[in-house]
């Protein structure tokens, strides 16, 4: 029998397929179909577009499926609107109407579209259970009106005919639709409940041998099951487990994996060892019988193991990982042992306390053509990373917790893979001492973290290749890991300063007033940006003459008063337009630059913004760089833009795979879907068996932004002849050396602000430090207090943007009031005056893979309490912020670590250390508090950073117990080409002990020679000075609350000078 299924949801697709394994049904087709309806053009509804309500509001929404819902599916002409609809014309209920019995339900409306419907979640809800044989049909429906529906007496639970507890019960049915018959027919159990959450359908584990600890498990059906025959099958033991969410199908290691041949051989800087597969069953199927183990020695705290196929060539990430040592190290911070007992693994152990890092006696290790899986312990539960996710968390639960990693337009939402993929995090072991991980692997992948403790990583191509960062602090991890794979970029000084957006100005005419505001209110403001309505159509390469007409001398005059202009190019190019009338595509096209069909002639169709039907450019082709640059430098003789936004390269596709659907075969229907988004890897982006030039797109989903982002840089370089900036959406291990990242289409609510944090601290792991979220929110109308407190935190975004969507609000800081305009003029000209200690910390981050924000625990890492803790962040290892995140609270509840703190805005010493305390946070405030022993560059804030720059500078002083501090400070013009190599910079170094401030200076004296000291704050001091000198002259000054200020210095910084008090 063959069965062609449509699924809407990722987790949906998931719960069916464990059923279908259980019943012993067969999937043999999934249908890639093209959206091919109404477009938003030729819609005959006349709903308008904002005013739809979504009748698909689960993922994976397509023409069949909407139609099966008697909806309406038209396209939209903007972001935003859903494409399946309810249609006055054309649906008998609108949402929330439905019907009064299951016998009345000609238009079922779902009620519960979310994975895990059963009858008494359903009756719950106050709707009508009605199973259907019907496939694509809800069983559980919205009643008439929403009434309530008085659901059958559930029962007491008694009399049931099994003993397991039902806080032990294993969901037969996890898809939803249990009813007694069919429960009891696939010989499960069926025992009603009143708890909720209890399933009734539940697996008879009653006469099941025990099996291995339920921790210690591997899957054996990750792709979700139940099936004794299958467990069987695989080779694998099929046992009872006492907890829910454990595998009863799990590896044996003396049936399953691979064996060493004969001992590790010895090589230059590490050994080889031979594998040979020890099972006969298979998962997927096409395994690899001899896999090779290299193992590398790269440096002293870095360790290089790599799995593959030496017989044939697979597809390798093309990223180079620098700075391995030229001879092997003597004495590297690692030890790795092998062994045989029953199949082979490996430990890594950390030589110093013997700590074990790694050790992959978990099992399964799987090696074949599109599944790769290796599990392994870790040494204790405390770990941070994998993404792009919207972890609820920093740290991480090692409960069965899996995350998906496949590049995805997809807003942040818990559980979805989101914009970009870092298979990277950092373990911290029992004594403090951190190290982290790498799986250098580009396709479609997850990872599940156990409660072994372990982490079990499957990927569906490529090779297993891994690097060890041993760290041991968690910022040395950071450095190592991003002097590996590429240090952040340096990005120009005016980046720095406050930007704003929106999608949906208008007109030119929006924006200018807009800016006038600004202005008129003083709030600090560099950057204006142009979204995809300034474009002619949303085409690139063009703008809008009679909505955006003086549109470029527009930009010449904010840039002739210190503002900035950036333009935002999205990666699909219009292909319908007659022939010689849009040149980006007539000349790509000549030139083969775009992202064929499988036949790698014909340039693969999708639908995204522009008109009609669009192309993709395949920034892997060399080509494509000439022609992406050729039109960059084009189009800046037409708009003077300063950096580019580059947005929807996932890459993002209105229809699935392409307009003419996806073939089927094994490169776009794989044999395992990891735990994704989308019934299909095509859901949203492209077909995977695209060709590029370096390899099918199955294989370089997750490389597209990178590779995009890669090109762009040059191409800004070249178009601006100055320090170029690039913002991305989509980013890959790497993309920080080119690229800034901005969290995505984020919702103006409480949630998702607190999640910027999270976010925020996790691309600073990843090496893209240069983060942050869309002020205020993109999707939704703001409320005041919200965007109230998101000004506050968002100000010391690394990246601080103020952005929202079309068809909402305005919320820029100058649209809500006299008040809210200087709350938010207040705290951005606190960012302002730190951004000379923010440009340090990039300088930091550039030279020596330094992250930027970071969380406490990678400062207090001794300290347990900060473990968890993320809802407070650090600038660097000197600035502690702890905003507020909920509404209606006027106060912040902060750790303090042990150390000297000191309040920011008085100087006063909080004197709380290792402990909470509760901060005032009246609206308009963020605290911050400043660490004793370091010394903070500042600047005297101004409209804009070209004017700030002309001000003097100022140094924060916080002394530690000792009465020292120690900073550093450097400076270049802002925005000029490679100014560390060529030496165009200054660097000075701070240094305080015994009352004394010394300061040296190093670089370019023309660039010293404009700076002048204007001012000190001297926090902590034990007792009033009797005195200031500056270079042995005596200045005035003041003491309050431990503080010394002292004010009009007016030093040359062009060589060294002295403090003493």
């Amino acid at each position: 029998m063959v069965w062609e299924v449509y699924i809407s949801h990722g987790p949906h697709l998931q719960h069916f397929l464990l059923t279908m394994h259980f019943l012993g049904w067969l999937v043999l087709t999934i249908s890639c179909e093209a959206a091919l309806g109404y477009t938003a053009a030729s819609c005959p509804s006349t709903v308008p577009e904002w005013s739809r309500v979504d009748c698909y509001p689960e993922s994976g929404s397509n023409e069949a499926g909407c139609n099966s819902r008697g909806c309406m599916w038209c396209e939209a002409s903007v972001q935003g609107p859903p494409w399946c609809f309810y249609d006055d014309a054309t649906t008998a209920a609108p949402p929330g109407e439905g019907c009064s019995s299951c016998s009345s339900c000609s238009n079922k409306v779902d009620c519960y579209p979310e994975a895990g419907s059963s009858e008494g979640g359903c009756y719950d809800r106050g709707c009508l259970w009605c199973p259907s044989n019907v496939p694509t049909d809800p069983w559980c429906l919205v009643p008439d009106g929403g009434a309530i529906v008085n659901p059958p007496d559930p029962g007491t639970g008694t009399g049931c005919p099994s003993d397991i507890p039902e806080a032990e019960r294993i969901d037969c049915y996890p898809g939803g639709g249990a009813t007694q018959s069919g429960c009891e027919s696939a010989g499960c159990i069926w025992c009603e409940s009143n708890t909720n959450g209890v399933p009734w359908c539940f697996f008879n584990t009653t006469n099941l041998p025990e099996g291995i600890d339920d921790n210690e498990r591997v899957n054996c059906i990750p792709e979700g099951g139940f099936s004794p025959s299958l467990c069987t099958e695989r080779s694998c033991a099929f046992a009872n487990t006492n907890s829910p969410n454990a595998p009863m199908c799990y590896f044996q290691n003396d049936q399953y994996g691979y064996s060493m041949q004969g001992t590790p051989v010895a090589t230059y800087n590490g050994y080889r060892v031979t594998l040979n597969r020890i099972h006969t069953s298979t998962l997927f199927g096409d395994d690899v019988n001899t896999v090779t183990l290299d193992v590398t020695f790269d440096t002293q705290s870095r360790l290089h193991i790599k799995f593959y196929d030496s017989s044939e060539d697979r597809f390798e990430v093309p990223l180079t990982i620098n700075g391995a040592d030229p001879s092997p190290p003597s004495n590297p911070l690692y030890d790795i042992q092998f062994f045989n007992d029953p199949s082979f693994y490996f430990k890594v152990i950390r030589q110093s306390t013997g700590a074990v890092l790694l050790d992959t006696s978990l099992g399964g290790l799987t090696f074949s053509n599109q599944f790769l899986q290796i599990a392994t312990r870790v040494p204790t539960k405390t770990m941070y990373g994998f993404g792009e996710q919207e972890h609820q968390t920093l740290a991480h639960a090692f409960e069965w917790e899996s995350f998906g990693m496949y590049a995805r337009d997809q807003p942040p939402d818990p559980g979805a893979n989101l914009y970009g993929t870092h298979p990277f995090y950092v373990s911290v072991e029992d004594d403090g001492k951190s190290h982290g991980v790498l799986f250098l692997n580009s396709n479609a992948q997850d990872v599940t973290l156990t409660p072994a403790p372990g982490v079990v990583y499957r990927t569906i191509g490529g090779v297993l290749d891994m690097y060890v960062f041993l760290g041991p602090e968690p910022n040395s991890v950071i450095e190592q890991y991003n002097i590996a794979i590429g240090t952040p970029f340096m990005p120009p000084y005016w980046s720095l300063g406050f930007q704003l957006c929106r999608y949906g100005y208008g007109s030119l005419d929006v924006v200018k007033a807009t800016v006038a505001r600004m202005d008129a209110y003083d709030i600090p403001m560099d950057v204006q940006y142009g979204d995809i309505d300034y474009m002619d159509e949303r085409r690139d390469f063009t703008y809008d003459h009679t909505n955006y007409a003086g549109l470029p001398d527009y930009v010449k005059q904010l840039q002739s008063g210190g503002k900035h202009y950036i333009i935002i190019l999205d990666p699909c190019i219009t292909e319908d337009d007659p022939p010689g009338t849009y040149p980006a595509y007539d000349i790509g096209a000549s030139m083969n630059v775009f992202v064929t069909e499988s036949d790698g002639v014909t340039p693969a169709s999708g639908r995204v913004w522009p008109p009609g039907q669009c192309a993709f450019p395949d920034y892997t082709n060399p080509d494509t760089e000439t022609w992406w640059t050729d039109q960059c430098i084009d189009f800046h003789k037409t708009i003077n833009f300063d950096g580019l936004w580059i947005d929807m390269n996932e890459p993002a596709n209105f229809v699935a795979g392409s307009t003419s659907g996806c073939a089927t075969n094994a490169l776009n229907n794989p044999p395992y879907k990891p735990k994704i988004w989308g019934d299909i890897l095509a859901d949203k982006s492209m077909c995977p068996d695209h060709l590029h030039k370096l390899g099918n797109h199955y294989d370089v989903h997750n490389l597209y932004g990178w590779s995009q982002s890669n090109v762009t840089i040059l191409s800004a370089t070249a178009a601006t002849g100055k320090r170029p900036f690039v913002v991305s959406r989509s980013t890959y291990v790497g993309s920080g050396q080119w690229a800034a990242h901005w969290l995505g289409d984020n919702n103006s609510d409480w949630h998702d602000l607190k999640m910027s944090v999270i976010g925020m601290l996790e691309f600073n792991m990843f090496g893209i430090p240069y983060v942050g979220a869309d002020i205020c929110g993109f999707n939704g109308d703001a409320q005041e207090e919200l965007c109230d407190r998101w000004m506050e935190l968002g100000a010391f975004y690394p990246f601080s943007r103020n952005h929202n969507g079309l068809g909402y609000k305005e919320q820029d800081p100058a649209a809500w009031g006299d008040a809210f305009a200087a709350r938010s003029r207040a705290v951005l000209r606190t960012r302002y005056t730190l951004l000379p200690y923010l440009y340090e910390l990039f300088y930091t981050a550039h030279t020596a893979g330094t992250g930027i924000v970071r969380p406490l625990s990678f400062e207090f890492i001794n300290d347990v309490n900060t473990i968890t803790i993320d809802e407070q962040f650090m600038w660097g290892p000197a600035l502690l912020f702890s905003p507020v995140l909920y509404q209606g609270e006027t106060s912040v509840s902060a750790y303090f670590p042990d150390a000297r703190w000191f309040d920011y805005a008085d100087g006063v010493e909080l004197g709380t250390r290792g402990n909470v305390a509760s901060i005032s946070a009246p609206i308009g405030t963020i605290p911050i508090h400043v660490r004793g022993g370091y010394v903070i560059p500042t600047q005297e804030p101004a409209a804009n950073t070209e004017l700030a720059r002309k001000n003097p500078f100022g140094l924060i002083i916080a002394l530690d117990d000792s009465g020292s501090a120690v900073g550093q400070m450097y400076w270049d013009q802002g925005d000029t080409l490679n100014p560390i190599l060529s030496g165009q910079h200054a660097l000075f170094t701070f240094s305080v002990q015994n009352n004394k401030l010394t300061t040296t200076a190093s670089g370019s004296s023309s660039i010293m020679s404009g700076m002048t000291m204007g001012s000190l704050r001297i926090m902590g001091v034990s007792s009033s000075p009797q005195s200031v000198t500056v270079n042995g002259v005596s200045k005035s000054f003041t003491v309050s609350n431990s503080q010394v200020t002292v004010s009009n210095i007016n030093v040359v910084m062009s060589g060294s000078f002295e403090v003493q008090w």
